[in-house]
């Protein structure tokens, strides 16, 4: 058998007044200007997302195919490096992994392992 509560129920919404109640009409004050926004970003040292001239853009087409090869290999090197890399893979018409692989079966034959 349930019990009925003895407390008296919630105040009804109705017996607030809720007329000034709502969304804000925005903001009034008047927008910066982009060339204000841009020096007070400067000298608060916040970067900017534009790429600088020494940054380089990768243009290359990915080269990822199902080829059973499920480990990865990372290492840090320099650009040209990268882009050379990419480039001989290419050019042979490989696979990065390939690539790769063919590299380390010619270094292992020119130091006799």
């Amino acid at each position: 058998m349930s019990k009925k509560p003895t407390t008296s129920p919630p105040p009804v919404i109705a017996d607030f007044d809720l007329s000034g109640f709502g969304p804000s009409e925005g903001d009034d004050r008047p927008p910066v200007p982009d060339h204000a926004l841009r020096q007070i970003a400067e000298q608060s040292g916040f970067p900017s997302r534009k790429p600088t001239a020494n940054q380089r853009s990768i243009n290359r087409q990915p080269m990822v195919y199902r080829t059973g090869r499920n480990t990865v290999f990372s290492v840090k090197t320099t650009p040209q490096t990268v882009d050379l890399f990419y480039e001989i893979a290419q050019r042979k018409g490989w696979k990065a992994g390939e690539t790769f692989e063919i590299a380390i079966d010619l270094l292992s034959k020119a130091h006799g392992s």
